[in-house]
């Protein structure tokens, strides 16, 4: 998996924020998600994302916006099942 620095994934990450429906949370709707499920493609809030880690990395695999490291893979992924999830 290829890492990305720091600055290249908070980029691509805060582009993929920007798109409709992604600044809040999927869970709750609560506004300004800082976390997200990278396999289910979601943003999510502090408390939502917290139950997420509860119910196991077999169903939902979280992480910080700006805590974590994510790789390129991860960002792909997520940008595909994000945007996919507009589509009509």
């Amino acid at each position: 998996m290829a890492k990305l620095t720091s600055d290249r994934s908070t980029r691509m990450l805060t582009d993929l924020m920007q798109e409709p429906g992604n600044d809040v949370c999927a869970d709750c709707k609560n506004g300004t998600p800082r976390w997200a499920s990278y396999n289910l493609g979601i943003f999510l809030c502090m408390h939502c994302a917290s139950i997420h880690r509860k119910i196991g990395t077999h169903i939902s695999k979280v992480k910080s916006l700006n805590l974590d490291q994510w790789t390129k893979d991860q960002i792909d992924v997520s940008a595909f099942k994000f945007e996919g999830a507009h589509c009509p």
